[in-house]
């Protein structure tokens, strides 16, 4: 089966990201400037040829993926399975909230996140295998195809870290992308390769990141 070629971009800043808190999934929209990244990324990609579009559910990646399905005239599909992590009693919650209320938890998230579980909720290995076992899916079904997906940052770097072949306890070791971004990966027989990674220089002054702590 030929290449399926995945562009990825993670939403625009979430009125979660400007708030500091930890939304999983929590359903909170973009931000003002999370409207203006997720147009300005839809003009960088204007030119890119489309086949088919895919969103995550959740508000944050729908609102970055629609700007883009509206320049392009093309529907725009949801797919749970691109959700963002489910966070179980972290969700919602501010960061800060998270590391006060639970230490030992949050603590691997930070130090160690391949190996981190959310307390009562999703681990990182659990949604590694969902997400992956997505993008598998939708590569044998648009084999040949360019698919455009919007979804968070969570999936985007275990993604990332597929492609590069590496395990999950590598996972500590690569950064966030930033909000807006864009990577680019193949899929072909259940492999994965980056193509370009986290492009995000159009964004210019715009770009916006994940904190520290988290």
């Amino acid at each position: 089966m030929a290449e399926c070629r995945f562009i990825i971009e993670r939403h625009g800043q979430s009125e979660g990201n400007l708030r500091r808190l930890f939304l999983g999934h929590t359903d909170l929209p973009l931000s003002e400037l999370g409207e203006k990244q997720a147009l300005c990324t839809a003009e960088y990609l204007r030119g890119e040829h489309i086949d088919v579009m895919i969103t995550s559910d959740l508000k944050r990646a729908y609102q970055t993926g629609q700007a883009l399905a509206e320049l392009k005239g093309l529907p725009l599909l949801l797919d749970r399975q691109l959700r963002e992590i489910y966070a179980g009693k972290w969700e919602g919650k501010s960061y800060e909230e998270i590391g006060r209320d639970y230490p030992e938890e949050y603590g691997v998230w930070l130090s160690d996140i391949g190996n981190a579980v959310c307390t009562d909720g999703e681990s990182v290995r659990e949604l590694d295998q969902r997400i992956f076992k997505e993008i598998c899916r939708l590569g044998d079904v648009y084999g040949g195809k360019t698919v455009f997906i919007a979804t968070h940052a969570t999936p985007i770097r275990l993604l990332k870290l597929r492609a590069m072949g590496l395990p999950l306890e590598k996972a500590k070791d690569y950064r966030w992308v930033v909000n807006a971004s864009v990577t680019e990966i193949g899929y072909e027989n259940g492999k994965l390769r980056i193509i370009k990674d986290t492009q995000s220089d159009h964004l210019g002054m715009l770009v916006t990141q994940l904190p520290s702590n988290v």
